[in-house]
């Protein structure tokens, strides 16, 4: 079989495509190549298999594809069909103060209804497609994020210097609505117990601390994913890692608990909300430690930094778990199930 996937430099492309594909040519005979969307594979690949591609190029490419008996996977990470306004990805799909669709919109929703299958991390994203688009499960399939094992042992376990816990967290500035949410817990269970916040990705959300949390945060800017080794080594250094995703919009529940794999490989506790990580199986009380909401979430801080050793150890089980149930290296024939 030969599989052509188109390539951009974003985490989801990477996650969703290149890491799982990787793996099913490394273990199987089928080819697979990374590269542009181009008309010229139409006659020398069986599958194509796009990430949010939405432009008329790659529909018309995606239907010369399928006249040449080729079949189309189109995956999906997010619920675009309802972005929050707070998002700032929100104006490449809809025109700000109107509501109304732009091209880039109509042509993902174009695409989605030509692929022979869609692709997408959770049962709740699933379920939203299916209703929206009118399809059914034997259309739309479930394949949940994984991780690359592989890219994690490779970083050598590191620490900090600074005195007082560290509680770290990474993303992009769509997390927002997070923040807003979480921004008064955070502040005041590092000023009870003397600790760090490292912030990686979105400098920008300090603009809505308070000057005591401000003067506790360590910055990281946003890289490119194709630099993301230098995250990975950052993440490394936290002593506990924030996952939290609001249940505020619909999007933001459409998430994967990605977050919560990659503080596994690196060994980091992990503190999340109960919105999208309650769905991991045995995570509260076995792997982590779950806040049921914003109000939770200052205690179950505190009750975290207090018992580092025991959440180390609860670390330390997750990371095999991740290995065993959520890593690419274990997982990716379920890739290869729906290209077969």
């Amino acid at each position: 079989m030969r599989i052509f996937c188109g390539e951009q430099d974003n985490a989801a492309n990477y996650y969703r495509v290149r890491a799982p594909l990787s793996v099913v040519r490394y273990r199987t005979q089928h080819d697979v190549h990374a590269g542009r969307i181009n008309s010229g594979i139409a006659d020398g690949y069986d599958v194509l298999w796009l990430q949010q591609h939405a432009d008329p190029t790659t529909e018309l490419i995606a239907y010369e594809f399928q006249q040449n008996g080729g079949q189309v996977v189109y995956d999906v990470d997010d619920w675009l069909f309802g972005l929050p306004a707070s998002w700032p990805c929100y104006d490449h799909y809809f025109i700000r103060g109107t509501g109304q669709p732009r091209d880039r919109l109509i042509f993902h929703e174009r695409l989605l209804r030509r692929a022979s299958v869609i692709t997408c991390s959770t049962e709740y994203l699933a379920h939203k497609l299916e209703e929206y688009l009118g399809l059914t499960a034997e259309i739309v399939k479930v394949l949940p994020n994984c991780i690359l094992m592989g890219d994690w042992d490779v970083i050598p376990e590191v620490g900090h210097e600074l005195d007082g816990p560290v509680l770290g967290w990474f993303g992009t500035e769509n997390h927002w609505d997070d923040w807003w949410e979480i921004t008064p817990a955070v502040d005041e269970a590092l000023e009870k117990c003397n600790g760090h916040l490292a912030l990686i990705g979105s400098p920008e959300l300090v603009s809505m601390f308070s000057p005591r949390l401000a003067a506790r945060t360590q910055i990281h800017d946003l890289v490119k994913m194709r630099d993301f080794d230098q995250i990975r080594r950052l993440i490394k250094t936290f002593d506990v890692g924030l996952a939290w995703c609001t249940d505020r919009t619909e999007a933001s529940k459409c998430r994967s608990p990605l977050k919560a794999f990659q503080y596994g490989a690196a060994g980091v506790p992990v503190v999340a909300s109960r919105t999208v990580y309650g769905n991991l199986q045995k995570f509260a009380g076995e792997f982590g430690v779950i806040a049921d909401d914003a109000d939770n979430l200052l205690s179950t801080l505190l009750e975290a930094f207090e018992n580092l050793d025991l959440m180390k150890q609860r670390a330390a089980k997750w990371k095999q778990e991740v290995w065993t149930s959520h890593s690419y290296e274990t997982q990716a024939l379920r890739w290869l199930e729906v290209l077969e």
